[in-house]
């Protein structure tokens, strides 16, 4: 009696059959859906399921035959099942014992590839390195190399600047953009607009946005300094082109004492005097700074301006530790052969290893100062600080905060 219920509790519906046949097809469906998107040889695949498909049904017309005669006609289609997905099943279930040695297993990330744009534009096929940057773009929308690459070949070699701009510009309204490539690429559009356009203004207002952008930052002191030098470099390049150089004559010949002649103190004052009215016009000019305080000391005799000068470079906020500890380095050099101060230059070198403890300039920094007596020995020491003429008032800038940005 129990096993007739147990044997009737047993059998399916017919209902119940087919809801477990929709769900089984349900299931298959998105396996399968799941394995195309995921493959990498979509078109193998699809050849894969048509052939178990057909596989499937010569099963199924064999089985229905009823006939023990054809049971050895069983043996073609599940050797050929076989042979099309046993490859694939030994793959998947040995790779993740292969991965456990070999490491990693992640997919290997899809990434555009430049070497067509890059062999074309050697070759000097401009519209043909950028249509193939294009389309790299067209796969991977926003790519801020290939946009970088496109901008490229569009300001230097088709001479389009305009659209390069455009592509530029594009690249950094992007949101999420790496700070490192957006000063990347507003530096590259200012120096096209400079080198190529011949605008100092656009090249001005570049510098200007990556200053908005990053305030504080070395980015932002970098641009200050190329801000400062604009003029400059515009004249320098105004004279390359226009200038006339005149070769004496060979009966002439060159006058190696002119040469050589020695610069004055007046002349010096009056380098002096133009570094201050650049410093006066751009105070973050570091470049300007720098060079008054080596002037200062190696060539007017005034130890005490070049100090200053360092210190407030020393004291800037937004430079790099690199910029800092050279600044630092520096003063301890004028402070031994302008000064034979080694107490001053000791105190400029362990402030270097207590600003950026167990850096490169740190360990420069303390290996210097096991040295430096000797350092002090081995130099010739400086008159004391001479004084200057009426020309005075105009070598020093007075002593304040140092703008910072």
């Amino acid at each position: 009696m129990m096993l007739s219920l147990v044997a009737a509790g047993s059998e399916s519906s017919p209902s119940e059959k087919w809801f477990g046949v929709a769900f089984l097809g349900v299931v298959g469906a998105f396996l399968c859906y799941r394995s195309l998107r995921n493959s990498a040889d979509r078109r193998t695949l699809i050849i894969k399921w048509a052939c178990s498909l057909v596989l499937f049904l010569m099963y199924f017309a064999i089985a229905s035959l009823h006939d023990i005669k054809y049971a050895l006609l069983y043996i073609l289609p599940s050797v050929l099942l076989a042979f099309i997905w046993l490859p694939s099943l030994t793959g998947l279930i040995l790779k993740p014992i292969t991965e456990s040695f070999e490491g990693g297993g992640g997919e290997a990330e899809e990434k555009p590839f430049y070497f067509i744009a890059e062999a074309n534009r050697r070759k000097g096929l401009y519209q043909e390195a950028a249509a193939a940057v294009r389309a790299q773009l067209e796969k991977f929308p926003g790519d801020a190399e290939g946009m970088m690459r496109l901008a490229a070949i569009q300001a230097e070699d088709l001479h389009d600047l305009p659209a390069a701009t455009e592509t530029l510009n594009q690249l950094l309204d992007q949101s999420g953009l790496p700070a490192g490539k957006a000063a990347g690429a507003l530096q590259a559009l200012a120096d096209w607009q400079m080198n190529l356009g011949r605008d100092a203004a656009a090249a001005r207002r570049s510098f200007e946005r990556l200053i908005e952008m990053f305030p504080g930052s070395p980015i932002a002191l970098s641009a200050q300094q190329r801000i400062a030098h604009l003029e400059g470099a515009a004249e320098a390049r105004e004279f390359r082109e226009h200038a006339v150089f005149k070769v004496p004559s060979r009966e002439k010949g060159l006058r190696p004492a002119a040469l050589a002649e020695p610069v004055s103190e007046a002349d010096a004052a009056g380098r002096a005097a133009e570094y201050v009215r650049q410093l006066e016009k751009h105070p973050n000019d570091t470049e300007a700074r720098e060079k008054l305080a080596l002037l200062y000391a190696e060539e007017l005799a005034r130890l005490d301006l070049a100090v200053d000068q360092l210190e407030q470079l020393a004291a800037l906020r937004n430079a790099t530790p690199k910029q800092a500890a050279h600044w630092l380095e520096l003063l301890a050099t004028l402070h031994i052969r302008h000064g034979s101060d080694l107490p001053s230059a000791q105190n400029a070198l362990r402030r270097i290893v207590e600003r950026f403890p167990k850096s490169a300039a740190a360990t420069r920094a303390t290996t210097r100062l096991a040295t430096l007596q000797g350092e002090l020995k081995s130099v010739t020491t400086s008159a004391a600080a001479k004084p200057l003429g009426a020309y005075e008032k105009d070598l020093g800038l007075k002593r304040g905060p140092y703008p910072q940005s």
